[in-house]
Parts: C-alpha cells; structure tokens; sequence
C-alpha cells in the first residue's frame, strides 16, 4: 500500500514552493562550485538572508573587534560550509510557516530537522562521503512531507496532539489514515522541486535506510539520512535510555560505526547546539525532561488506540466498539483480553508496514491456584498488586494486559528479542523479591516467562503467529519449571 499522490498532484497551488535561494544553492552543490564569489552574489539577492548573515557574523559567538559589513567578509569568518547552512536553513523555514489552524507542530519538525541536518553531515564526514552539503540538504529536508500534508490537510496532525515527540507514532498515524507516510509525500515533493535523484531517494527511504546497501549507489548516502533522524530524535529526548538504545543500535546496525563513532556524534552535537541556535533561530533542545514528555504524549494512548478502532470500524463496517467497562479487566485494571485482542492485529499490521520491531512478553503467574485456595478472596488483591508492580516497572507507552486468568501479556514497542528477554527476567527477579521481601501475605510467588518479538530477527506472518510463538516459548517454560 502506498500513498493517494492524486491530491497533490491535483493541488500544487496549496503545496510548499522551494525558495529561489535553496534552488541555487541546490544547484551550487550538485555542481561542486560553491565559492566565496558564487555564494556571496547569490546571498546578496535575499536582502533578508544578507541581513542574517550579517548579524550572524556579527555575534558574540564569533567575538569580533572591527564590525563585518561586507558579505565576502562575513562568508570568509563564517565559512562555506555555516554559510550554505544558514542560507538552506533561514530560507527554508523562513518560506514554510504554520499556518492558521494548523494541527502540525512546526517548532518541533523544525528542531528535528535542523539537527538531523547537522548529524546527516557529520555521518557522512565520519564515513568518507564527498558531498556534505547534499548530506545537509537532504538531512534537512527528510520531514518536509509533513509540511506538504499539512497544507493539503490542515486538520490532519490535530488528533496526535501531544504524540508528535514520538516521530514513529506520527509516521504510523500517517499510514493507517493515508496508506503511506510523510517520506512517501516528500519524495514526490522533492522530484516536484527538481532536487537531485539521491536526495530524492533519501527523503523517500529515510525510515527505511537498511534497505540499501552499504555497496549500493548512493547506499552510504542514504544511510547517512536515515540516522540522522535517529540522532535528532535523541537530542530532542534529553538522552533517555530508550533514545540511546536506538541511536547505538541503528547507528551499528545501518552504517557500521562503533560505538567511539557514535559518542563522537553526540559530542558532536552537543558543541553545535549554541551556534545551531543562534544560525537557525531556534531553540534545539527543551527542558522538559523525557519522562514528562513521554507522560504527556502517553496520557491518551488508549484513547487513540481507540479512537483508531473505532475509525477503522466506521470504514470497514467491522462490529461496534468495544465499551468502555470491557476495556479493562475488572481485577487488575490493566486491559481486557478483548481490547488487546482487537487491538494487536492492528498494531502488528502498522508495525508489517513501518518496519517497527514489536516484542510480546507472556508472564505467567504459575501458582495462582494454590494461592486462591491459600488467600481466597484476598487472592484478587495479590493478583492486583502484581499488576501495579508490573505497571511501575515499564514505560510509558508499553501495554499491558490480563490476557488469561493468569498471564499478563504485555506489548513492548521498538524492543528487540535480547533487549525484550533482558526485561522479562528483570521484571521475574522484581516481582519474586518484592513480594517476598514486602508483601502483607508472605505468599511466594512462581512466574514463567515467553517472549516472541517480530522484525527483528524473525518476521511473522499474522498477530496471531506471533501471539501463538510468544504462548509456546511460555508453555516450554512451564514445563521447563515442572
């Protein structure tokens, strides 16, 4: 399934036109003659980026005795490469305001954008590629479907609200309302610009750059992009675990590069944050912690959840919602095993879609009935109190559900099969010693555990494949405990 290009091919007049600066300056690059000469003519045609450039030059950060006011001069202080920068950057996100009604958050694709541009750049720097600026361009650009969406549908991002900090989710709201994503929409917006074929390509495969290659044709490049957003999405999150975890995995993984690569990245990064600010006149990183942030965006998760159900249901006719009262299991308060049973097939079909690895873990309380007999109607309590301690211990945006009277399913969201396993056996050691370390009834409890995670190194064909290994890894483990 791909994306209806029909409505933008039917309404160029309401899409983003390309400045003429970026134009040449596009052009510049792909031609290799980007000079003092060249850049400072074409600067001096935008009194408003002339103006900038100045003021740039004229900062504190570069600490100058004598006043610059002459363009040359300024370029020569800055450099080709902070001047080509600031030029894309200013004009860019000068020309593509929000607009009125707007549901986009256009300060936050732009703080992603402008450090993926930065990180784009120095990937390729860290990995031998040539064309820098083209890196930039194309790092800079990887989001700008968003911005062609929203013109076309200036309501379309309203639903996300707080959701648009996590770019995957924005990216799977696009698909299951659209049939494609934003990378789709700015491809075809980049070949409407008459961008270079790889920027293109870039752009079109920047959630997907393992497709390519390494020894491809531009492989390299294209991997370079991909990352980028990875490395910004970090920045953006304050440096979370979960942020971290990624960007060394889809850094290793993608382009190869070590660990050391990776922490000169971040370094990196972090020396540019001030001058990024200043150039791009933006603020690049919040105060908000992650924690808050995921707080915010989770608080009406299952209410999406939903909500998409329901918007699904309306288009295909499917049988009524499920109400409120059965959402949730009655006892523990997690989800029922209806909602989640409704909601995997839909998620599992984003995830086939998006390439977003997904991991189940089954936890499975094994010695329930010997403590109904020993508890009795206690024993719903103590069922209670292992799902709130379970629910202490994840994240916010993981899933949790009472899937049979004794097992908790519990859905792990971009979580591969180690790191999956890793936490199934720390939330087993949790569970053990707190209650037998705090709990009122001194009961020992007996848990086992199954795991089954797709995309990562298996892909199934159906939820209820992947369901069915996450219940056969659990029933070995049952056996195993015998």
């Amino acid at each position: 399934m791909a994306i209806d290009l029909k409505p933008f091919i039917e309404n160029t007049a309401r899409l983003p036109s390309i400045p003429r600066v970026v134009s040449k300056i596009v052009e510049l690059a792909r031609s290799g003659e980007v000079d003092i000469q060249n850049l400072a003519t074409l600067i001096a045609s935008d009194p408003a980026l002339a103006a900038k450039t100045l003021q740039f030059a004229n900062s504190p950060m570069y600490a100058n005795e004598h006043k610059i006011e002459n363009l040359r001069r300024a370029i020569v202080l800055l450099g080709l490469d902070t001047t080509v920068n600031l030029a894309l950057s200013f004009s860019l996100s000068s020309s593509l305001k929000e607009q009125t009604h707007s549901g986009l958050h256009y300060p936050l694709l732009w703080r992603r954008s402008f450090i993926a541009a930065a990180a784009a750049r120095e990937l390729g720097r860290l990995l031998g590629e040539r064309s820098l600026e083209e890196l930039f361009i194309a790092g800079l650009l990887q989001d700008i479907g968003m911005i062609a969406i929203d013109r076309l549908y200036p309501d379309f991002y309203t639903a996300l609200r707080s959701d648009q900090v996590f770019h995957q989710r924005v990216r799977e709201y696009e698909i299951e309302r659209m049939g494609g994503d934003h990378a789709e929409a700015g491809a075809w917006l980049s070949k409407h610009w008459r961008l270079a074929d790889r920027t293109t390509l870039a752009i079109a495969t920047s959630h997907k750059p393992g497709t390519f290659a390494k020894t491809d044709t531009d492989g390299q490049f294209v991997r370079c992009v991909g990352v980028s957003g990875v490395a910004a999405d970090y920045i953006i999150f304050g440096e979370s675990a979960d942020a971290s975890k990624q960007l060394y995995l889809q850094a290793q993984r993608v382009l190869g590069l070590a660990p050391a690569k990776v922490e000169g990245l971040i370094s990196f990064l972090h020396d540019r944050i001030p001058e990024m600010e200043a150039l791009f006149d933006v603020k690049l990183t919040e105060s908000t912690s992650q924690s808050e942030l995921l707080e915010q965006a989770n608080e009406t998760l299952a209410e999406l959840s939903l909500q998409n159900l329901t918007h699904r249901r309306n288009q295909t006719k499917r049988a009524p919602e499920i109400s409120a009262a059965r959402r949730l299991d009655p006892v523990t308060g997690t989800f029922s095993r209806e909602f989640i049973n409704d909601f995997l097939p839909d998620t599992f079909n984003l995830a086939c879609r998006s390439g977003r690895v997904l991991s189940i873990v089954l936890i499975d309380i094994r010695n329930l009935s010997g403590l109904r007999k020993a508890l009795g109607d206690e024993a719903d309590s103590y069922l209670a109190g292992a799902a709130t301690l379970l629910k202490s211990k994840l994240r916010a945006g993981d899933i949790i559900s009472r899937y049979k009277d004794s097992t908790f399913l519990i859905l792990l969201h971009d979580t591969t099969k180690g790191d999956a396993s890793l936490l199934g056996q720390r939330l087993l050691h949790t569970m053990t010693e707190h209650i037998a370390q705090g709990s009122k009834w001194q009961r020992p409890i007996e848990l086992a555990l199954g795991i089954a995670t797709h995309g990562d190194e298996t892909e199934f064909s159906s939820s209820d494949e992947w369901v069915s290994d996450a219940s056969a890894a659990l029933h070995c483990a049952l056996n195993d405990k015998k």
